[in-house]
């Protein structure tokens, strides 16, 4: 069995930026900065045997170039106890339009959709107990935090395998965006 996700990876000098915030609010265990991406879909334990079927779909997805910024900051759940500190991302239409091709690519081939609302984000801590005055003083204290843009050209498929240390993250294929294709001359 494979634990699988598909993200687009956030470069290196962005992940430097944004690299242990919400580190100082008590009970906030930072995501380690070579973990920070944006996951498009959670696909969990997989067989091993469905690798194959999983890369080539995703290999058929055709999808623009485009850029993005991190921006502005919030928590999950958005009522109640906070335990996720995220940084959101600008445009979010782009990124939601990648996310649907990636849905339903794999729901062709029998991974089933995913039915939560799809909220594109960067986890930057999980927070246990945290004081909702400290979380309340970071999301004030960041309101207008933003990136530089970047340019998105791939996104990834990678496996995650939970340790008592951590989760290791390991790239199991790269998918470019915007393919060429070709037509073969033979069929004019």
């Amino acid at each position: 069995m494979l634990r699988l996700f598909v993200a687009i990876d956030i470069p290196e000098d962005i992940r430097t930026l944004v690299c242990g915030m919400g580190a100082t609010i008590p009970g906030a265990r930072a995501v380690p900065t070579e973990q920070l991406h944006l996951t498009l879909k959670f696909l969990g334990d997989m067989e091993s045997s469905m690798l194959r079927d999983i890369r080539q779909a995703l290999a058929e997805i055709d999808h623009e170039l485009f850029s993005m910024s991190l921006q502005t900051v919030g928590h999950f759940p958005p009522r109640g106890m906070p335990r996720v500190l995220w940084v959101g991302i600008n445009p979010v239409r782009e990124t939601v339009a990648l996310r649907n091709k990636v849905e339903k690519a794999l729901s062709d081939i029998g991974i089933e959709r995913e039915k939560r609302k799809f909220s594109p984000h960067v986890t930057l801590a999980r927070l246990k107990d945290s004081p909702i005055n400290r979380v309340s003083q970071f999301l004030a204290g960041n309101a207008l935090f933003e990136t530089p843009a970047f340019r998105i050209d791939e996104f990834q498929l990678y496996s995650s395998t939970l340790t008592p240390q951590g989760a290791i993250h390991t790239i199991q294929d790269r998918f470019p965006l915007h393919k060429v294709r070709y037509r073969d001359k033979e069929q004019d």
